[in-house]
């Protein structure tokens, strides 16, 4: 079963490049910057990733992608909050304000 995958995240005194590589590192799991929609491509706000993930459960899931999340910022050396959310069957939407 495939379950979605929603992340914000808050990196600890990190520079732009810092920034570039945790985005890099994320995407080679499966989370991206940009979510593709039915109007093209969009890009998430500053700090939030989206993918999705094979599974049994939400749960193991989660714990899947919290535990690379951890190893990546380990192996990055940068330090932070991660905040994972997955759930199955959802749906997404965005809307500009000007």
């Amino acid at each position: 079963m495939a379950f979605q995958v929603f992340m914000s995240f808050d990196l600890d005194d990190a520079s732009e490049e810092d920034y570039a590589r945790f985005y890099s590192a994320l995407a080679k799991i499966g989370l991206s910057h940009w979510v593709k929609g039915n109007i093209g491509k969009l890009e998430l706000p500053h700090s939030a990733v989206i993918g999705d993930f094979p599974g049994i459960s939400v749960e193991s899931v989660r714990d899947q992608v919290r535990s690379s999340v951890v190893q990546i910022l380990e192996a990055t050396r940068l330090k932070g909050f991660a905040f994972v959310i997955v759930g199955e069957n959802g749906t997404w939407g965005s809307q500009v304000v000007s």
